[in-house]
């Protein structure tokens, strides 16, 4: 089983240590938060002076946002051609496929479509067996989806670590799971924007963004929630520390850790 290390940010090389063969670098989930040039080399440099493997994070973009990965794809042509891409959308494997086939295309786990309310946790007991199988599964689970993968070089597929387990069978795919923090959902409506201006807590919109998720991190409880939801930014995390039984039938070759909230 592969190990990699998530470091979403320059500061979380603090926990890396040989027990890690691979590096994720990026963020999955806001635009706003694609690394600098500088950051990128930086952790390039880091892992070839370790002989460490490199995968390369990206989240749902807008054209200029795809502008923006661009760049940092023509560097990592030209300094880790071996690299991975991590894709969470479709417009990015386009332009990967397209224009960069030197670096392996990966499907982000923002596009796999499993079931992620945690409150199926207060009634899954009671629920049929094909019902609770099909809460496991996802979008992998249908033939022209893998078929569309594999027709674009796609042969990794990343997954969260779902409460209610998972029931897939990937056949020609690999997968890496995420520990300890799946999300839930996420969006372009950040509402963390302006979170510490209290004048401006009755608005509701897109803000101009300074970064707060950096600073705050919100957690909520509910009675209807099996677990406490995390707020970091955009989206909605989850913490699960306990790994599936089946991880070989699933497919997982590769764990991937994440020491804080990957945002």
């Amino acid at each position: 089983m592969e190990r990699a290390i998530f470091v979403s940010n320059l500061n979380n090389l603090r926990y890396f240590d040989n027990g890690f063969s691979r590096i994720y670098f990026g963020n999955e989930f806001c635009e706003n938060l694609i690394p600098s040039i500088r950051d990128l080399k930086y952790i390039i440099d880091f892992t070839l002076e370790r002989s460490l493997n490199f995968t390369f994070v990206t989240p749902y973009v807008t054209d200029n946002g795809l502008k923006r990965i661009r760049i940092l794809l023509e560097q990592m042509v030209q300094d880790r051609p071996d690299s991975e891409v991590v894709f969470n959308d479709y417009g990015t494997l386009r332009v990967l496929n397209k224009h960069y086939s030197d670096l392996t295309p990966v499907m982000g786990r923002l596009l796999n479509r499993m079931k992620r309310g945690p409150r199926l946790m207060t009634v899954i007991g009671k629920l049929p067996q094909t019902t609770v199988e099909y809460f496991q599964s996802s979008n992998l689970s249908v033939p022209i989806l893998l078929e569309f993968l594999n027709a674009n070089n796609v042969k990794r597929v990343e997954l969260d670590n779902m409460l209610q387990g998972i029931n897939l069978i990937l056949n020609t795919m690999e997968a890496s799971l995420y520990v300890p923090f799946g999300y839930i959902t996420t969006t372009r409506l950040c509402l963390t924007n302006f979170c510490d201006k209290p004048e401006l807590e009755e608005m509701v919109g897109i803000f101009p963004c300074e970064k707060e998720c950096g600073k705050y991190t919100f957690f909520m409880d509910n009675e209807i929630m099996p677990v406490t939801l995390i707020r970091k930014g955009n989206t909605i995390f989850f913490r699960n520390d306990s790994l599936p039984e089946n991880l070989e039938k699933i497919g997982v070759t590769r764990i991937v850790m994440e020491p804080e909230i990957p945002m």
